[in-house]
């Protein structure tokens, strides 16, 4: 079962990627998807490649740019390219000729490169043999910085060392920030956090320290502001109409969407997943190409919009589940009934949840319940509806 999860997420993710990227101006690539992609040390690519896989490694020579998104991704050969990568661990140990955008758990960087290094995850290791050409820009909680870097350092995160040469200024805003004997700052360091800096014996900051404390806000706590009974109402009427045009033109789409989600929660959460936290990553890092801006901005605007509609078969398959104890659920009118029905529980739900103590957790259970299912559903009853009219179609 897993098996075959991966390998659907791997599918959806690589088609994911092309269609966010086709403003990049390719005229080749190479696409591969399977449960583990390598490139032998002997393989050259000469075009652009494309990898969706559980396991990626990378020993040979990419003389375009390394599109990879995956569980563990290593990067040990050549890409004469950039690496735009999004996966649980990805490490790069290899050159890269221009720049590196990596999204994920643990990001560890060992090589060359030659040009920006943009990453956001949870823990990162710039190794002492690494080499950064330009700017390192990061966001994450735990970061290492022991390797070469020849322009500015800018970043956020938690836990923060810094133990080797940066030529350029350092700008963090940071929980706590460990500045090591081996240090060599030849910028200035500017830095936000509520403690002091480890500055440690040894360490070299030339351009001078720079402590700011960070404002403390009042409304801080208030990070998801609730928009009350009057914004519930609101949203809910909107989502009411527009349920209402959905039933009226694809009816039967529609309840093809709902029943996908009791019929098949497991799939449609999978898909759900996919489509609700790598498509964002996704569309973020092609905007840090200027190129990719316009298709970046434009693909998340519709992820906002898909996001929200979401709301619409996982309503509609609560006012079905509880109606359909009494009657049967036929017909646009009992339909639209049971779409209010199930709308007006899950804004309930939202401003029940807006009454624990605990902010954004209403936003938090919408997103990812009404996200997964409703947006993953949606691909789970296309795939259905395709298979049932293929096996219509009377072979030639």
């Amino acid at each position: 079962m897993a098996k075959h999860a991966c390998k659907g997420l791997a599918t959806i993710l690589i088609v994911t990627l092309l269609m966010i990227f086709t403003a990049v101006p390719v005229l080749a690539f190479d696409a591969r998807s399977a449960e583990t992609v390598s490139i032998a040390s002997v393989e050259v690519v000469d075009d652009d490649l494309y990898v969706a896989a559980n396991n990626i490694i990378i020993d040979g020579t990419i003389n375009g740019d390394l599109w990879a998104a995956g569980g563990a991704i290593t990067v040990n050969g050549i890409v004469n390219g950039s690496i735009m990568a999004v996966g649980r661990t990805v490490s790069i140990n290899g050159d890269v000729g221009h720049a590196v955008r990596a999204a994920g758990e643990n990001i560890i960087i060992g090589g060359d490169v030659g040009g920006d290094v943009m990453i956001g995850c949870s823990q990162a290791s710039i190794a002492s043999t690494a080499k950064i050409a330009r700017d390192f820009l990061f966001g994450a909680g735990v970061a290492y910085v022991d390797g070469s870097i020849e322009g500015d350092v800018k970043g956020y995160g938690g836990e923060i060392a810094i133990s080797n040469g940066i030529k350029g200024n350092v700008e963090l805003q940071v929980e706590s920030l460990a500045i090591l004997p081996t240090a060599n700052i030849q910028g200035s360091l500017t830095y936000t956090s509520e403690e002091e800096a480890d500055i440690q014996s040894g360490a070299q900051i030339i351009g001078g320290t720079t402590h700011k404390v960070p404002e403390v806000k009042e409304e801080q706590a208030k990070a998801f502001p609730s928009f009350g009974i009057v914004g519930k109402v609101i949203t809910f009427l909107m989502a009411l109409l527009a349920g209402l045009v959905i039933i009226l033109i694809a009816q039967r789409r529609l309840t093809s969407i709902a029943e996908s989600i009791r019929s098949r929660p497991g799939a449609s959460a999978g898909w759900g997943a996919l489509i609700v936290f790598v498509a964002p990553i996704a569309a973020v890092l092609v905007c840090f190409t200027v190129v990719g801006i316009p298709v970046g901005l434009i693909t998340l605007g519709l992820w906002g919009i898909a996001l929200y509609l979401a709301q619409i078969p996982v309503g509609l398959l609560i006012g079905r589940l509880i109606i359909g104890r009494f009657k049967k659920v036929e017909g646009k009118a009992i339909m639209v009934g049971a779409l209010a029905l199930g709308l007006v529980l899950l804004k309930l739900l939202q401003l029940l949840l807006g009454l624990i103590p605990l902010p954004g957790l209403g936003f938090f259970i919408g997103l990812v319940v009404v996200g997964l299912f409703g947006l993953g559903a949606v691909v789970v009853s296309e795939r259905r509806l395709q298979a049932e009219a293929r096996e219509a179609t009377p072979a030639e």
